[in-house]
This record gives structure tokens, C-alpha cells and sequence, in this order.
């Protein structure tokens, strides 16, 4: 479910296989965390995410309620989160920890800046609004959450899942 807390760790053997694959990969993928192109990690397999990401420092569980709507968390020490369904990644978040940029916008801007950058969301609610970001043979939207008016919490994600 969009925008729930991780709830639950998967056993230590996974992040153990991740940080000895990270030693693999290029260094540059470290400083790829800081701003990545966050709609253009939606649709990466393991592979491509290792490639450009490196391996997460942590990794979760995310139960829903239906079994379908379970989802396995990378964190990555930049506080950006992937999202993964069926080999491939669906969601990407960054909390208000996270230091670069989203779509021209920092964590904490108002919300007034963000809809003069983004223009007009497709909805509006009290504690958040939601853009189309691109269609790539399936929707991709944002949903950005808003706490005392400022940018607090980013989702990218498939709009048709």
C-alpha cells in the first residue's frame, strides 16, 4: 500500500548477500543515490538497480493486506526507498531526510513552490497532492505529502498497480 511504514526485516542473510555484491559494483553508484532521475528507476530489475544504485543498506518486508500487495523494501542510507513487485521495481520514495533534489524540488519546500514547479496536480487533498509524471505504456505518477506546508514525503510509482 502506497505510503506505509516498513513493518518488517527480512532475515539477515539478504542484506549480508547485498553489501558482499556491493563490493562488485562501480563506486559511482553511490553518489547515484544523492539525485537520481526518481520515474526512471520505476520498471528496474535487481540488476539495473545494483548497476545504479549499489546495494541498499537495508532491506524489508512490507506486508499488505492481501498477499498481492506485498512488497520487498531497499533502503538506501540517501533515505530513498524502492519498492519491488514481481522482479521489478514499482515505487520509489524519499522521506524528509533526503537531501537532494525530486523533480526540482527539495524536501521541505512549500507547498505553494511545489505546484508553481509541477503545475497543476491531478488531485488535491489536504495532506497531499498527486501529478502525472510520464506514461511509459503505463502510468507514472507522484504522490507528495505535505506536513505544516512543507514537502515532508515523495512517491513515484506505477499508477496502474
Amino acid at each position: 500500500m502506497r505510503g506505509m511504514r516498513v513493518s518488517k526485516k527480512i532475515p539477515a542473510l539478504v542484506p549480508a548477500a547485498l553489501a558482499a555484491l556491493a563490493l562488485l559494483l562501480p563506486a559511482a553508484a553511490v553518489s547515484a543515490q544523492q539525485n537520481p532521475d526518481i520515474s526512471s528507476l520505476i520498471g528496474l530489475n535487481l540488476e539495473e538497480a545494483f548497476e545504479r544504485l549499489g546495494a541498499p543498506a537495508q532491506v524489508y518486508v512490507l506486508r499488505g493486506t492481501e498477499p498481492e500487495q506485498d512488497d520487498v523494501v531497499f533502503y538506501y542510507s540517501s533515505h530513498l526507498y524502492l519498492f519491488w513487485y514481481g522482479n521489478r521495481v514499482w515505487q520509489v520514495r524519499t522521506d524528509r531526510r533526503y537531501p537532494g533534489q525530486v523533480f526540482s524540488l527539495y524536501m521541505g519546500d512549500p507547498r505553494e513552490q511545489v505546484i508553481e514547479t509541477l503545475g497543476r496536480p491531478i488531485l488535491e487533498l489536504e495532506d497531499c497532492l498527486v501529478f502525472h509524471v510520464e506514461d511509459r505504456g503505463y502510468p507514472v505518477q507522484a504522490r507528495l505529502y505535505f506536513e505544516d506546508g512543507a514537502l515532508s514525503d515523495l512517491y513515484c510509482f506505477r499508477g496502474d498497480l
